[in-house]
């Protein structure tokens, strides 16, 4: 079994942003964005990142969640689920368009930033945040591994807990994802054009059943 440091963690993002990642040199947390004047193609509930940005974080560099760059713990998330199904207002490319940029617990502890994790979605209470990799116990990872997440009348938490994130502070570096995961072939070729010119070119693997 693998290693918990060593576990996969996934950010997902429209694969149009990859030029704009690559020309910054890096995945910048929304705070941080805007007063780059960054801009981006969002793919997320936006009442939900006003509720992020209010949202205390009790350990690491402290702030809010809007202070952090986001990754999930598993694929097939509820997000990109609400995205397979057209409800994410403002948004109509569909999941073809999501990326997932891969890395690793260890690297993103060794990334140079301020970090921690969550047992649920970080918005969401009774999620807790934790900076000790020790309590990483606290993550669900049977529902991580499971291929489905709804909630049941056994267990009624389950969609929250599909949402724990391990969060790194303000950006997080290009250099370090390991891998790009896309749905399809064609989106193969879109992400290969768009990182040609860069220096760092992670590899690319095509996950349909990370999809809904």
């Amino acid at each position: 079994m693998k290693h918990p440091r060593e576990k996969y963690i996934f950010h997902i993002t429209h694969i149009r942003n990859l030029p704009g990642i690559i020309r910054t040199g890096g995945l910048y947390c929304d705070n941080e964005r805007l007063s780059r004047g960054i801009n981006n193609l969002s793919i997320a509930h936006q009442e939900i990142k006003d509720r992020r940005a209010r949202r205390q974080v009790s350990v690491a560099a402290h702030g809010t969640v809007a202070d952090y760059v986001p990754f999930y713990f598993a694929p097939r998330s509820p997000m990109l689920c609400a995205i397979h199904h057209g409800n994410v207002v403002g948004y109509q490319d569909g999941q073809e368009k999501v990326v997932y940029l891969i890395t690793n617990i260890t690297e993103a502890c060794n990334c140079g930033q301020a970090w921690c994790f969550t047992d649920g979605h970080a918005e969401m209470l009774p999620s807790e945040f934790y900076d000790d990799l020790n309590q990483l116990s606290q993550i669900n990872w049977n529902v991580m591994r499971s291929k489905y997440w709804n909630d049941t009348p056994d267990a009624p938490d389950r969609k929250r807990q599909r949402q724990a994130e391990f969060l790194v502070h303000k950006c997080y570096p290009w250099s370090k994802v390991l891998a790009i995961a896309v749905m399809n072939n064609m989106a193969t070729t879109e992400v290969e054009k768009h990182i040609s010119m860069a220096d760092f070119k992670p590899r690319i693997v095509v996950k349909s059943g990370w999809y809904f």
